[in-house]
């Protein structure tokens, strides 16, 4: 089997890249990024192709400012999408047997290779992106925000559209986007859910100095998305003492800034952003993670965190509640439920040995099914299966 998967952007395809490379199938790696960052996952140069120049563009188009020229940078985004998308299908070889694009940049290539013969499928990191514009646009409705920067513009899901039916097979991270993408008329027969891993030799529990404070984690962006102001405020509204909340991740954009401004203290840190290799001693020094986005695909941080020895409080729209035990390795909430964070964070907070105890099992549960070695046996056992259908 020769497998050529793609990507723009997604880190967890440079991990499903090396697992193909670990199993012996992966034909080539088309990318956007230079070879020295595949080689940082093992993948050697011969089995790459980089589309350097692409990349660039795409990096360049994240510092035209949203908020003054909206308009402009979705354009240029549109433009730099199209660019990377029919490149990708130039070098699309012609002789793999599978091909795995990620959504939103492969319809061209997903065309050339059924041309071909080749199976095909699409890697969709996210919830249904209509689903997650819904949600969003009501957020923004409920605060009185404009929705740019966190509304998926209307091409992108068209054309992601187009690839579902365009596909043999539509891949996701999560139940929740498999509903999601039900929900909009994608076959559930074409769907197949494959959790990410984690890097055990990365995310593991560190000794670090105990100073008996409650500390309460997040990571990620802080923005609409995540569901950082429910956090927020379930932080203000819990008022306990010797406890902190750590957010860790770039800094909000302004509009945002203004309906966090409120929940601001001395005991909620801005923390900015850590290398991957330091996030191990931030979730060690923490009694609890939290991820309480309106939406999200998986969200990776959240094994890492169970990995590193945490509870963690997550809601049923992110993804990785799949690999969340409800009340054994943590607590599953709805969106938007401020009362039932606050429940679950108190019940922690009083139950110091249990909540270290979640933590143990949280981090076995991991070890025992969600490592970056699982997602890459389940991924090529599919595909084999596919192959000799």
């Amino acid at each position: 089997m020769r497998v050529t998967t793609s990507c723009s952007g997604r880190f967890h395809v440079f991990d499903q890249a090396r697992q193909l490379h670990r199993h012996g199938v992966l034909y080539r790696f088309i990318n956007d990024y230079p070879r020295w960052m595949t080689r940082r996952w093992g993948i050697p140069n011969d089995r790459v192709i980089a589309l350097v120049i692409n990349g660039m563009l795409g990096r360049m188009t994240r510092w035209i400012p949203e908020s003054r020229m909206p308009a402009f940078k979705n354009r240029v985004a549109m433009l730099v999408h199209e660019a990377f998308s029919r490149r990708l299908a130039a070098h699309l070889p012609v002789n793999s047997d599978v091909f795995i694009g990620l959504s939103s940049f492969c319809l061209p290539a997903l065309e050339r290779a059924k041309a071909c013969g080749q199976l095909t499928v699409v890697d969709h990191g996210s919830l249904h992106q209509r689903y997650e514009r819904r949600l969003l646009e009501e957020e923004c409705r409920l605060h009185g925000l404009s929705g740019e920067g966190e509304v998926p513009p209307e091409w992108i899901i068209e054309k992601e559209n187009r690839e579902f039916t365009t596909a043999d097979r539509v891949m996701v991270l999560s139940q929740v986007a498999r509903k999601s993408l039900i929900e909009h008329g994608v076959s559930d027969e074409k769907i197949f859910v494959n959790p990410c891993g984690v890097e055990l030799s990365q995310f593991f529990p560190v000794d670090v100095p105990l100073d008996g404070v409650f500390r309460i984690i997040y990571c990620g962006n802080i923005s609409l998305r995540k569901g950082v102001h429910y956090l927020l405020q379930a932080f203000a509204d819990l008022d306990i003492g010797n406890a902190e909340l750590w957010l860790i991740g770039a800094a909000p954009n302004p509009t945002l800034n203004r309906l966090l401004a409120k929940y601001r203290s001395d005991k909620v840190r801005f923390l900015g952003t850590y290398s991957q290799s330091e996030l191990r001693r931030i979730y060690s020094m923490g009694s609890v993670f939290v991820l309480p986005s309106l939406a999200d695909g998986f969200g990776m941080v959240v094994p890492q965190a169970m990995a590193c020895g945490l509870p963690v409080i997550v809601t049923e729209n992110v993804g990785a509640a799949d690999i969340v035990r409800d009340g054994r390795s943590g607590f599953i909430v709805p969106v938007r439920d401020v009362e039932a964070l606050c429940e679950k964070l108190r019940f922690l907070h009083e139950n110091r040995d249990l909540a270290r105890e979640m933590g143990r099992q949280a981090r076995q549960d991991v070890i025992c099914g969600y490592t970056w070695d699982d997602y890459g046996d389940r991924l090529v056992g599919f595909l084999e299966t596919l192959l000799r259908q």
